[in-house]
């Protein structure tokens, strides 16, 4: 069985500090795109999806929150196209003609994001392994 008791103090605070330093870079590189005019090259360089067009209706130009939220739902759809590709929601060549540092810069986000969620969840099972000793 895993004890948590027994690592060294320096472990058990990466260990819990680690998802919040990888984690929330993410949405705050997002929230960066978002007051810039990142939001308006993201959002013209996709029309092909309808699930995006119609939340750009419903959520675009409103409050920053809305904004976001939808820069998050393009960076969630350019760094994992493969479903809207193969169901034809989303044209190879639009997303070919996506803006290539915008692109890296969405996919960097989402990655830390899901590398702090990942991480987040293996920390909590070994801090429940370990209660059950």
């Amino acid at each position: 069985m895993i004890d948590i008791n027994d690592w060294p103090v320096l472990a058990k605070i990466i260990l819990v500090t680690g998802p919040f330093v990888i984690g929330l870079p993410g949405p705050a590189i997002l929230a960066f795109l978002v007051l810039r005019k990142d939001y308006d090259i993201a959002c013209s360089a996709i029309k092909s999806n309808p699930y995006l067009e119609s939340i750009k209706q419903a959520w675009g130009g409103r409050r920053f929150k809305w904004r976001w939220m939808l820069m998050c739902t393009i960076a969630g759809l350019i760094t994992f196209p493969g479903l809207a590709l193969r169901r034809g929601k989303l044209d190879a060549d639009e997303l070919k003609r996506f803006p290539a540092a915008l692109k890296i810069k969405l996919a960097l986000a989402t990655w830390l994001t899901l590398m702090g969620c990942v991480w987040m969840i293996v920390a909590y099972a070994l801090l429940e392994l370990s209660k059950g000793r």
